[in-house]
């Protein structure tokens, strides 16, 4: 029987998190930087992949696909693959990140997430703004999840994140958020 490892944080400054144990190729797949600092963002864009894992054909098919939803949506979905956090926790990591591009953004009333991907390290985690978490459970998040993993097992990461990062926009188009 295979078992999901799926870290999930619902908001940048104080978060949920839920946590799975797995074993073998399905493992939550996780991407990281340098050993203590997390990547930096470049000045446009929402796709950063450090760890070399995705396709130019997926990583142009996420950026526009999360520019538009910026545009409909006002929310700012951010990609980032790395090979490893380097001893930091996932979660840890992607909420620097996060913070990060906020902090950059500096932008008023846009939603945010980040999906950061440690290869390596063979996790991910999301981070989501407080005015998301009543739209993206931890139930939702993790139900969603599934078909990601499972292409991570198969070491097709750009596959994973397109069919994860589509099925939270789905999600969110179903609400209307003020």
């Amino acid at each position: 029987m295979k078992k999901a490892a799926i870290i999930i944080t619902l908001s940048i400054v104080t978060a949920a998190t839920i946590s799975c144990k797995t074993h073998g190729p399905t493992q939550q797949a996780g991407l990281a930087t340098s050993a203590a600092t997390p990547s930096t963002f470049p000045a446009t864009g929402y796709v950063t992949d450090d760890a070399k894992v995705l396709d130019e054909a997926s990583r142009k098919q996420l950026e526009t696909t999360l520019a538009r939803l910026k545009e409909r949506k006002k929310i700012d979905f951010a990609v980032v693959t790395v090979k490893s956090t380097g001893g930091k926790s996932v979660r840890d990591y992607s909420l620097a990140l996060a913070r990060e591009r906020k902090n950059e953004s500096m932008e008023e009333n846009v939603s945010g997430l980040l999906l950061l991907v440690a290869v390596d390290d063979r996790q991910w985690h999301i981070q989501i703004t407080r005015n998301l978490e009543a739209h993206l459970t931890d139930e939702i998040l993790t139900n969603l999840s599934t078909p990601m993993t499972d292409s991570f097992g198969e070491k097709h990461y750009g596959e994973g994140i397109l069919t994860y990062v589509n099925a939270i926009i789905a999600k969110l188009e179903q609400i209307d958020l003020v």
